[in-house]
């Protein structure tokens, strides 16, 4: 007689909970290890005489389970003892059970090397051999993707599919619907090989709506909007970074910063125009604004509350060079928090230090320190060396508006961090850009470098007193590997782990027998890493020899290539072909890179034009993995004369 696998979920009651996902996806998996029936049997029929099996539910229903106490809904936890297809997967929270499954699941010998369904490596076991013993809380509480470059809808979802996977607890959509992004995948700006199809913003408002419900269906944390009050109070569509030009009402202009005494549009951007926020009328038609979006999206629980996205473009007026602009930030959001109070919305604000904003306030303090959430972003940082103080009595430049440089010396960063910790004693989260400012795009053509300083930055989060990471990157990160997500991911929910450990396990998995080898020959590539600066107008002939040396590797490793692309294991050997587009990718770029070593910039350029062609030609069968507009992007201005 065929063994059929038993789940019961412990829902509560009324809509559906990210448990009876939870349960589907144990179901979907224990059917592919184990090749037996698996039925989720409804609460109503539960009895004390039918056969054990796997509960799920959170902590209060199975105490049992003894899952690790947590203070917030938004932090994370599980309990799991299964021993041959039976016993109990716990969570603090509806959210927690489904990273408590994957957790299971992982234990269990499944991976996700990349967000596709081909991708997944899914072992084959007997029933007695499934067991995992787990007492876990998340490292750190924060643990979000945020939305960059370009995509498409179902690049999106893969995302937000995948990311629990790794033990990612949210995912952040940016804007109120990420036209920008998806314009530009849609509108294929950066490949001419391929017809524009174009995205209103309508069909971004849908895509969005279809992104959220996924996220409800997990229970992932929804982090929302960023910038753009600023200019959606005035009813100017913050959709991204595109000049406007058109002559704007009274009522605009005069709310917008005064500098070098004129009021208008900086740049003509609208999300890059600071306001006058001494004004109070100014103010309360920002607070208006939000108040008026969330009566109508009242499934946001980190409402991200950001200013403009400009810098030296602050108000110069007599009453705005009364303070610091961090001061009239404060008190905006105070009063931000005086309307949601008045209304009994929980959401939680998230409010930045970036950009002027670096230098903390000097008169006013939030009224309310638990409605908030801090988030450092020192976007201007070296990605050369971790985040980390070296200096701890460094004092970063004085406040001068409209005058300030921003540097990229890690200890004053920080310093600016301290600075704010000083008056804000709760909850923050870092928001970085290790792949978007410092990823494979940007000079570390093979993502081992940037793994690397990843896990470093996050292993030292602790020691800078924030609790968590959200990464602003292309979404697309997974060329050639999927190294850089798989430890960000597995770092965040393990404060633990050893980066040699998981350097390993992703080789193993992803490459399989070889993966070894694999991973010594993008080592060597490694040494790639800055040995020819790009923006150089000189020569570097002390480089040549080492790139001689890496096109030998390179040509001495294709064999290598060749022989894997035929593994049983079709999410191993996709890996392999991966790799071999990135080696033809390569192999042009160690030309550029000695023509430009040699002082040949004409024959760099040329490598250039046929790197980018190349490009081009691969996006159809590496859409899912790499980011091509932002691979053209990046180097075009990098190449640039």
């Amino acid at each position: 007689m065929t063994k059929t696998i038993l789940i019961y979920p412990i829902l509560p009651a009324g809509a559906p909970s990210p448990i009876d996902f939870a349960a589907q996806e144990l179901r979907k998996y224990l059917q592919a290890i184990t090749a037996l029936p698996v039925d989720i049997l409804p609460q109503a029929s539960y009895s004390a005489g039918l056969p054990a099996g796997i509960w799920l539910g959170v902590g209060s229903d199975l105490p049992q389970a003894d899952v690790p106490t947590v203070t917030s809904d938004l932090d994370d936890a599980i309990a799991v003892a299964v021993r041959g297809g039976q016993g109990w997967i716990a969570g603090a929270n509806p959210r927690s059970v489904l990273l408590a499954v994957y957790r299971f699941l992982y234990q269990n010998g499944c991976r996700w090397p990349r967000p596709t369904p081909e991708s997944e490596l899914i072992p084959h076991r007997a029933l007695s051999d499934l067991t995992a013993s787990l007492n876990e809380k998340a490292a750190f509480r924060h643990r979000a993707i945020c939305i960059e470059g370009a995509v498409s809808l179902e690049h999106v979802l893969a995302i937000v599919d995948w990311a629990p996977k790794m033990g990612f607890s949210g995912y952040f959509t940016q804007f109120r619907e990420g036209h920008t992004f998806f314009d530009r995948w849609y509108s294929h700006r950066l490949n001419p090989l391929v017809a524009p199809e174009g995205c209103t913003v309508e069909q971004a408002r849908q895509y969005t709506r279809a992104i959220e419900a996924e996220l409800a269906k997990r229970g992932l944390v929804y982090h929302a909007i960023g910038h753009g009050w600023t200019c959606e109070a005035f009813g100017i569509p913050g959709l991204g970074w595109d000049p406007v030009v058109q002559d704007w009402p009274q009522e605009v202009l005069d709310a917008l910063a005064l500098v070098n005494g004129k009021r208008a549009m900086w740049h003509d951007i609208p999300l890059i125009t600071s306001l006058c926020f001494s004004n109070p009328q100014v103010r309360r038609k920002v607070v208006d604004c939000v108040i008026t979006y969330l009566e109508t999206h009242r499934n946001i629980q980190a409402l991200h509350f950001w200013l403009d996205d400009g810098f030296n473009n602050k108000c110069e007026c007599e009453a705005c060079s009364q303070m610091r602009p961090s001061d009239f930030y404060i008190r905006l959001l105070n009063e931000l928090d005086e309307a949601l109070t008045a209304r009994g919305y929980p959401e939680k604000v998230v409010f930045l230090a970036y950009a002027d904003l670096l230098w903390p306030p000097e008169v006013e303090r939030l009224n309310n320190p638990d409605r908030f959430i801090l988030m450092f972003a020192p976007i201007t940082r070296s990605y050369r060396r971790p985040l980390y103080p070296t200096h701890l009595d460094y004092t970063p430049p004085p406040y001068v508006r409209n005058r300030l440089v921003f540097s990229n010396n890690n200890d004053e960063q920080l310093a600016f961090l301290r600075g704010w910790q000083q008056q804000f004693k709760g909850d923050s989260f870092i928001f970085e850009y290790h792949m978007i400012q410092a990823g494979a795009y940007f000079n570390d053509p093979d993502g081992m470098h940037m793994a690397r300083l990843l896990y470093d930055d996050i292993r030292n989060l602790p020691t800078l007193g924030l609790n968590g990471y959200v990464s602003c990157q292309f979404l697309r990160n997974f060329f050639p590997t999927g190294l850089a997500m798989f430890v960000m991911g597995r770092a965040l929910w393990d404060g633990q782990v050893a980066y040699e450990d998981l350097e390993r396990d992703y080789f193993d998995s992803a490459f399989g027998p070889e993966g070894e080898a694999c991973r010594q020959y993008l080592l060597e590539m490694a040494k790639l890493q800055d040995i020819v600066p790009l923006r150089a107008k000189e020569p570097c002939p002390e480089a040549i020899p080492t790139l001689q040396a890496a096109q030998e590797a390179l040509n001495s490793f294709a064999p290598v290539i060749e022989r894997n692309l035929a593994l049983p294991q079709p999410a191993q050997a996709r890996s392999w072909q991966i790799l071999q587009w990135h080696a033809r990718l390569l192999a042009i770029y160690l030309r550029l890179l000695l023509a430009r070593a040699a002082g040949d910039f004409a024959t760099a350029g040329l490598a250039w034009e046929e790197m980018k062609t190349l490009a081009w030609q691969m996006e159809p069968d590496l859409q899912t993995v790499f980011d091509v507009h932002g691979f053209v992007m990046a180097y075009n201005s990098l190449l640039a004369d």
